[in-house]
């Protein structure tokens, strides 16, 4: 791979990230951050969320005002196997760094956006986690794995 190959998929990448944070803030009303570091349990670097969304919920009756917290992975690639399996692993030390009191949050919601589609075995896995999958193409933000827009829109939560 050609180091102006490389670059530009990054930039494509960064690009994307723009785009979907826009979309969170202005389609659902969330606040967002790109290229956030989160700490994990296990490692000593630090995790990169492309986009960490986060809004204001109430549960209980209204009497409970707690966040939900949304870990987005852009990718201007086709996603595979080995992306959900990254992104599960990392959300997973997240949590439990929280749980250790490292951390001030961890993801309740897991996403995965592309802009090139994803593959027979990411979208099983992704399923079978309850990780959202949404495919851009052409401005528009399709959801297609089993996790749907109306399941996002109420805060259906990923299970990892």
């Amino acid at each position: 791979m050609s180091v102006s190959s490389a670059r530009e998929r990054y930039e494509k990448g960064k690009a994307l990230e723009k785009q979907v944070a826009l979309w969170l803030k202005r389609v659902f009303g969330f606040e967002v951050k790109s290229s956030e570091q989160v700490h994990g349990a296990s490692v000593k670097r630090p995790h990169e969320v492309d986009v960490h969304a986060w809004k204001e919920i109430k549960r209980f009756l209204g009497l409970k005002r707690t966040y939900l917290d949304v870990w987005v992975e852009c990718k201007a690639t086709r996603v595979k196997r080995m992306h959900v399996m990254k992104l599960l692993e990392q959300a997973r030390d997240v949590r439990d760094a929280y749980e250790e009191g490292k951390e001030e949050w961890y993801p309740h919601i897991l996403m995965i956006v592309s802009s090139e589609g994803f593959d027979d075995d990411a979208l099983r896995l992704a399923d079978k986690y309850g990780i959202y999958c949404v495919l851009r193409k052409k401005g528009r933000y399709e959801f297609v794995g089993e996790m749907t827009r109306e399941d996002f829109e109420e805060g259906i939560e990923s299970e990892y």
